[in-house]
């Protein structure tokens, strides 16, 4: 959400704070798991390893969503995990007793207890024996999910990210690009004072990395500028950072070289490149068509892994079906490619920006009364829009159709990100407090436009599986496994729903009743617990 092009550089955007910080401490790297699958338990296997039986398998079949077949698959248990102990004369730290237990990955649906030694996933029994635990967790009528994971959201700030917690958010990545070096970053939020209580991780910024070279958003950068870029992304991404960011619309001075160059390294530390695409509208010249063709070129010149941001405002609005089979069909042909939405029919951003140049009206097909003040919800006029372009207000669009937001979510490879995070003064989109529980209580529950479990998945595993391959945290993360970390989010299904709008955006969501950060409880149905910030660095490998 950027400020006008006139400025030196690509300016702030909300949630985006400059940050510095001490010289660096290298963040600890875990080890690699063996394999991305693991290996299975059978459930009679399972459940005498933990005295249980078979017979009396609990299966839900939770009425605002439906689900709970009768045929569900084993418990998976993660590659190096040590065995299940014995549930006979074990006490678990914890245990989340009774809920509606789902795993994406491995489509793992039943009423179960989970057993929580330290930060680790130890035990899921369904059946007839509970667990014992030093604290247990009444999860009845409540569903237990893998933590879910942001993946475009920004620095973890001290205000902003409870209401990630508040939302289900245990881990919090800023892939949209940090205005900050990786070692600057992981010292900041690394130390006592600023550990959050998610774990958060971030990519480096092209644009911003462009400005501290002197180059203006309209300019090209030299050879010399390149091999600059290039020194400095390979130095943010040894130092932890989890991608590579574009952003092509609001740097229109960016040329395939530099992108190429940059993705190459993105490659070499098997790392995506996201992109905030170069168009985000149907009108020629520059439509979301040719806007995606430049991502697909860079993604098949290099042969890396790429991601195209909230596709749901650039890429893909008003074309949102022809969008997404372009990208199937590349997908077949052996890209990879995936993509992120966030559930909502407005877009926001400030006033001055590029996005506002003359012709907006026709590109994003709408007008003057379409566009909001976030803070107050006032609708602009003529008179109104050049008052607030004045003092660049940030300012909500109603410019995406609903169709648009459905068809998103409905592709099983596009994931959610919020693209954005709540800075004091409560001047944001909404989704950067609400953007989980949207699409699972609004559009999964109540428009029913995909399957709970396929809602899960797109807050959870897809989000693991795009950063896993250069961050080896990420591989125990977005699974509720044995041997996963105790990354949990427990929900209540009837009653979660965001409750921020463009008036009032710092309104924490509903329904989100525990949210454990590595074996921690962060929130309790009481509220967010916050003196307890158990977040680490999710850096790459």
């Amino acid at each position: 959400m950027p400020t006008p092009p006139s400025r030196p550089g690509p300016p702030p955007r909300p949630g985006d704070p400059r940050r510095g910080g001490p010289p660096h401490r290298p963040p600890v790297r875990p080890g690699r798991a063996s394999s991305a699958d693991g290996p299975h338990l059978s459930r009679r296997g399972f459940l005498t390893a933990v005295g249980a039986t078979l017979a009396g398998v609990g299966l839900i079949a939770l009425n605002p969503f439906g689900g709970g077949e009768s045929d569900v698959p084993s418990v998976r248990v993660l590659p190096g995990a040590a065995s299940p102990p014995d549930a006979a004369t074990h006490t678990f730290d914890t245990v989340i007793r009774n809920g509606r237990v789902m795993d994406p990955e491995s489509k793992f649906d039943a009423v179960a207890d989970v057993g929580i030694d330290g930060g680790t996933v130890t035990a899921i029994t369904a059946g007839g024996s509970a667990l014992r635990g030093g604290v247990v967790v009444d999860a009845a009528g409540l569903v237990v999910a893998p933590g879910f994971i942001d993946i475009l959201s920004y620095e973890p700030n001290e205000y902003g990210i409870w209401f990630k917690i508040a939302d289900g958010v245990t881990t919090n990545l800023g892939l949209h690009g940090l205005r900050s070096r990786a070692v600057d970053y992981f010292d900041v939020w690394g130390s006592d004072t600023k550990r959050p209580p998610t774990h958060y991780g971030g990519a480096f910024s092209d644009p911003w990395s462009r400005s501290t070279l002197g180059l203006g958003v309209d300019d090209p950068a030299s050879p010399e500028q390149i091999d600059a870029l290039v020194k400095m992304c390979d130095e943010d991404l040894t130092g932890g950072y989890l991608a590579v960011d574009f952003e092509p619309e609001y740097t229109p001075g960016v040329a395939f070289d530099e992108i190429k160059a940059l993705t190459e390294v993105a490659k070499d530390h098997d790392v995506p490149a996201t992109f905030h695409a170069r168009y985000s509208d149907d009108v020629a010249p520059g439509t979301n068509a040719e806007a995606l063709s430049e991502v697909l070129h860079v993604a098949r010149e290099t042969g890396a892994r790429v991601h195209v941001e909230h596709i749901i405002s650039t890429g893909g609005t008003y074309t949102m079906q022809q969008s997404l089979e372009t990208l199937e069909q590349a997908r077949k042909d052996g890209v990879q490619i995936t993509a992120c939405t966030y559930p909502y029919d407005y877009w926001a951003t400030y006033l001055a920006s590029a996005r506002f140049n003359d012709g907006w009206q026709e590109r994003f097909h709408i007008t003057y009364g379409d566009l909001a003040i976030v803070g107050t919800g006032e609708r602009l006029t003529p008179a109104t829009f050049a008052r607030y372009q004045a003092k660049n207000a940030l300012t909500a669009a109603y410019a995406i159709p609903e169709a648009d937001v459905k068809a998103s979510l409905q592709a099983d490879w596009v994931m959610l990100g919020s693209d954005a995070i709540l800075e004091p003064g409560d001047k944001n989109h909404p989704r950067s407090t609400g953007c989980f529980a949207r699409a699972i209580g609004r559009y999964t529950r109540d428009k029913k436009v995909l399957p709970l479990m396929d809602a899960l998945a797109k807050a959870t595993i897809l989000p693991a599986k795009l950063t896993e391959g250069g961050a080896d945290a990420m591989r125990k993360k977005g699974r509720l496994q044995i041997g996963a970390d105790a990354d949990i989010t427990v929900f209540d299904p009837k009653t979660l729903v965001d409750r921020s709008t463009i008036e009032a955006p710092g309104v924490e969501s509903e329904g989100v009743r525990y949210v454990f950060v590595d074996g921690h409880v962060v929130r309790d149905p009481q509220g967010n617990r916050t003196s307890v910030r158990p977040g680490n660095a999710i850096v790459g490998s």
